[in-house]
């Protein structure tokens, strides 16, 4: 009995208040909100000779973090907060070079890849004259 004298006084309360409640439409959009979602930065584009965006590998050199994406004809290192890139171009080949290691170098820095497909990618960095260290490629 009360359940049945509540469930009246809910249905005379919203008559008096003009009308039933409001249940939504499952095919009604969503309303807009004027605010954009917060998102990251857009990591700047860096095309291959082809056109296509190329990723970037996450590096930790010497206790320096780097991301590089390591292209044909140059490696493009990004900016931490992803505005800037820095070129280093491929050198070319020669009678002292280790086989099958491309090294990158714009005078000031420089990376050495080898290897890759059927066997580890190893990466290698120095800054100015100082010597080679080894870089760990973070695992995403």
């Amino acid at each position: 009995m009360r359940t049945v004298l509540i469930s009246l006084g809910a249905a005379l309360a919203l008559a008096a208040c003009g009308g039933e409640p409001e249940t939504p439409v499952a095919n009604e959009p969503a309303p807009e909100t004027a605010e954009a979602p917060e998102t990251a930065p857009p990591t700047p584009a860096i095309a291959d000779t082809g056109g296509g965006r190329v990723g970037t590998m996450n590096l930790m050199c010497g206790g320096e973090s780097f991301r590089v994406a390591f292209l044909d004809t140059h490696a493009a290192i990004v900016s931490e907060d992803g505005t800037q890139t820095i070129e280093l171009p491929m050198l070319p080949a020669g009678a002292t070079s280790e086989p099958g290691v491309a090294v990158y170098s714009n005078g000031m820095q420089q990376f050495a890849k080898s290897g890759g497909g059927d066997t580890p990618t190893v990466i290698r960095y120095a800054k100015a004259r100082m010597a080679w260290q080894d870089c760990a490629i973070a695992q995403n």
